[in-house]
């Protein structure tokens, strides 16, 4: 390099550094000058101490200032910017629950370390919710029917309600859906409107709605299918030609289709067909139902305090010949037992909606009453009767080996059992009004301890009784009941294999007492099973909101050695309560029981816990 311009190169490089460390240390003199803590200015939110606590939850929910104090602002302006944003949304949120009159002010007091920005809010008058009412714009004749009071219970608002705006305009979706019920389809229910009455605090509300005309099914349409016959898709739709539309027929229809896992989806539209007559408009009912993949291979885990730590393999293929058709391969395992299980369904099996099943299992089990391996083969034909009854009759193979103690019994049975359900309840997760009923009996035939047979019958009544219905068939508070009962008929106890035998408590039975715990126990405090079955329970079920609910029950069995149940004598009581949370899914609920009655061994040591927990989906029955 040429030794001047080496010169010029490093004459440039100094005065750079120079220039730089000039600005440098121009800029923090300037920002010293403006006083900018480059760390953010921390500061303290303080709340009015008279402010409803409901109402500072609804404003720390929306409030800037409280969502981001974990970052603090630069500079002062930063802060000041904040609380203007704030001021603009806690009038929103005061209006919101009917606070109209509300004033807001922030006061930020720099003196304090951090600072404190001082809240001032003066709420006013709360306004309550006046008259509720609809405004048909094309069929008056529907104001006639909604009142007010149904008005008020399907959009779960009442006159002299405090304001919620939020809940008032959700009515609109409500009474629309409400109306699709009615026949409806293309009803359109406007944003509510508010006029407001400051010399009483009050707000009349008022939904504008066009009905259009009532419809009628004239045809269903089904798309999207590849491999599923339609036939498959019609046979489980709730409606029928020249029905009257009903949106919840739409949704059970829904729901049965994509339970029965071949679809990815289902759509359902209606389309009008053609001009309205004086009475009806003529619908097409559009079912579209992109299928789902045929084939499906899974792994599950789960945890209990019973069963310690259980686990799941399956695979199967649901669409076997293009009805349906399921065959599945399952392998599970738990501390209580190990189970394999081959089964091939068909559906709409000779005539619509009637199954045949057919399965093959293996069975180990090992629980306190005894431990056994059995193997078992069987085909049932199951079918519906009219809307509320179905039936089922099979046939079945089981040859084991059971043992309890040191007695084995070695079984090869043959059984025939039949099985007649009644279910008029409303709802099959969740069910507030109605009757279901269940008898079930099953004769065995074949190597049974001293003879050659024996009959097991079981037989079951649940009922669900509503209490404070409102006008839209609605109840907060179901009080349900059950009583059940079996018997082992041409056996004496002893010559029963005890995988046969009735056994009492855990889930599903008298929850205050553990799984299979309630009944006779032997010297060793192990469970002796019995011949006959008895169980009752009442629950009062207590709707808080509209996803939350509580209950408390009461339930009773007892599990004897002779042929008659005893329902009342030898009867073992426990009680509990317990919370639920209705999901789309059904309710999931939690319980705690806890027995009336602790038992204790010939040493003083309990035979009981004190409690059961219970975690699950639906409810107890």
């Amino acid at each position: 390099m040429h030794p001047r311009l080496f010169l010029c190169i490093v004459i440039l490089l100094s005065i750079g550094l120079a220039g730089c460390r000039w600005v440098e240390d121009g800029l923090n003199h300037d920002i010293q000058a403006l006083n900018i803590n480059t760390r953010g200015i921390e500061y303290q939110i303080i709340w009015p101490e008279d402010l409803e606590p409901e109402i500072k939850s609804a404003l720390e929910h929306q409030s800037s200032l409280a969502k981001l104090a974990h970052r603090a602002p630069i500079s002062l302006a930063g802060l000041v910017k904040r609380c203007e944003k704030d001021m603009d949304v806690f009038q929103k949120v005061l209006a919101s629950l009917g606070y109209f009159n509300a004033k807001v002010k922030f006061d930020v007091r720099e003196e304090t370390t951090p600072l404190h920005v001082i809240l001032q809010i003066e709420t006013g008058p709360s306004y309550k919710v006046g008259k509720i009412k609809v405004r048909c714009q094309d069929n008056p004749s529907v104001c006639t029917i909604l009142t007010q009071a149904i008005i008020s219970d399907i959009i779960r608002v009442q006159s002299g309600d405090s304001i919620n705006l939020e809940k008032i305009s959700k009515g609109a979706e409500r009474i629309k859906k409400h109306l699709q019920n009615m026949g409806y389809p293309f009803a359109e229910v406007g944003a509510p409107e508010g006029t407001v009455h400051p010399e009483h605090c009050i707000l009349d509300v008022d939904y504008p709605l066009k009905t259009d005309s009532l419809a009628r099914i004239e045809s269903t349409e089904i798309q999207e299918l590849k491999n599923l016959h339609e036939d498959f898709i019609v046979n489980r739709v709730r409606w029928k030609k020249g029905d009257v539309f009903n949106q919840e027929k739409l949704e059970s229809t829904r729901r049965a289709l994509l339970e029965t896992g071949l679809l990815a989806g289902v759509t359902i539209s209606v389309e009008k067909k053609g001009p309205p007559t004086p009475l009806y408009q003529p619908v097409k009912m559009i079912v579209k139902t992109p299928e789902a993949a045929t084939r499906a291979i899974g792994v599950g885990l789960k945890f209990s305090t019973s069963e310690k730590i259980g686990g799941k393999l399956f695979w199967h293929h649901n669409n076997i010949r293009g009805h349906g058709e399921h065959v599945g391969v399952s392998f599970r395992s738990s501390k209580r037992e190990t189970k394999a299980k081959l089964a091939y369904d068909i559906p709409d099996f000779l005539q619509p909606l009637q199954l045949l099943r057919n399965e093959f299992v293996w069975l180990r089990e090992k629980n306190r009453a005894y431990t056994g391996k059995s193997l078992n083969i069987g085909t049932r034909l199951q079918r519906p009767l009219a809307d509320y009854f179905e039936t089922s009759l099979g046939v079945a193979a089981e040859e084991g080996r059971i043992t309890r103690e040191t007695q084995v019994y070695k079984t090869r049975l043959f059984a025939f059992p039949g099985e007649l359900k009644a279910d008029f309840t409303d709802n099959l997760l969740d069910p507030t009004r109605g009757l279901k009923a269940n008898a079930k009996i099953t004769p065995y035939f074949g190597q049974v301890g001293r003879t050659k047979g024996m009959v097991i019958g079981l037989a079951s009544l649940s009922g669900y009784l509503p209490f404070f219905i409102n006008e839209v068939n609605e109840s907060r508070l179901v009080l349900a009941s059950f009583i059940k009962g079996g018997s082992i008929f041409n056996q004496n106890l002893n010559s029963i294999p005890p995988n046969k035998r009735f056994y009492a408590g855990g889930g599903g039975s008298v929850r205050g007492y553990g799984y299979q715990l309630l009944g006779p126990l032997d010297s060793q405090s192990t469970p002796e099973g019995g011949k006959s079955l008895a169980e009752m329970g009442t629950e009062i079920r207590v709707r808080m909101t509209e996803t939350t609910g509580v209950v408390m029950f009461l339930e009773g069995g007892s599990v004897t050695k002779g042929r008659k149940p005893e329902f009342i004598k030898k009867t073992l009581w426990g009680y509990g309560a317990g919370f639920r949370y209705y999901s789309p899914l059904g309710p999931v609920r939690i319980d705690i029981a806890f027995p009336c009655k602790r038992r204790h061994d010939t040493n003083g040591k309990s035979l009981d816990s004190a409690f059961q927990l219970y975690l699950s989906i639906g409810q107890a029955f």
